[in-house]
């Protein structure tokens, strides 16, 4: 019997982050797909735990003089998700938000990011960098200087859409390592051609 669709099957682990002079930073993490696209098993959407990239030891002297931070923050947390799908159009993404505290200990976004699957199976180290948006007028800024409210998207899929971005300021800040092992099947009955495995950095 043929099948009546396709599979994507993902898991692997949103690895560390590295963001200089920022630290004790989570991650939300979200995939969006196509309107043919079912999830089958698996979180659509999660958030990592905080981790501190800090310690006495791991400072350089040029570390203390320039605010970098000379470790990443390492989460390691897994991901798993399997998808079916009669149609490749609305491939799936994988939608990063990182947060971490200001000096006052309130939570403001650190970066955004998106990043598109990999279509072909194998292995994968994919390295996602991240923006800030930016006020829109100076005033704005000051504003949010003087409120301690960073500018902020009110929906984080906004990321992994075309509408709207040609106007919006950003800022880039940071880079997210995520490890991602991916895997298909039946693409073939569909008229796809799935390349062999590949290890891909």
């Amino acid at each position: 019997m043929a099948a009546s669709f396709f599979s994507v099957i993902v898991n692997g682990q949103i690895e560390s982050a590295y963001f200089p002079s920022y630290d004790n930073l989570y991650c939300k993490f979200s995939f969006v797909q196509g309107p043919d696209w079912v999830v089958v098993s698996g979180l659509e959407e999660g958030i990592t735990q905080m981790a501190l990239a800090s310690s006495p030891s791991a400072f350089s002297t040029s570390s203390y003089s320039t605010g970098m931070l000379a470790q990443p923050c390492v989460w390691n947390f897994p991901i798993d998700i399997a998808f079916k799908s009669t149609n490749a159009f609305g491939w799936p993404q994988m939608i990063l938000s990182v947060y971490g505290m200001d000096g006052l200990g309130r939570d403001v976004v650190r970066g955004y990011g998106s990043i598109r699957l990999p279509r072909t199976p194998g292995m994968h180290t994919l390295y996602v960098p991240m923006f800030v948006p930016l006020a829109s007028t100076p005033f704005n800024g000051f504003l949010s200087w003087i409120t301690g409210r960073l500018p902020e998207f009110l929906d984080s899929r906004f990321v992994s859409r075309n509408e709207g971005r040609e106007v919006t300021r950003v800022r880039s800040q940071g880079t997210v390592k995520v490890q991602i092992n991916m895997g298909t099947k039946d693409m073939e009955r569909f008229g796809y051609v799935a390349n062999r495995p590949v290890k891909s950095v």
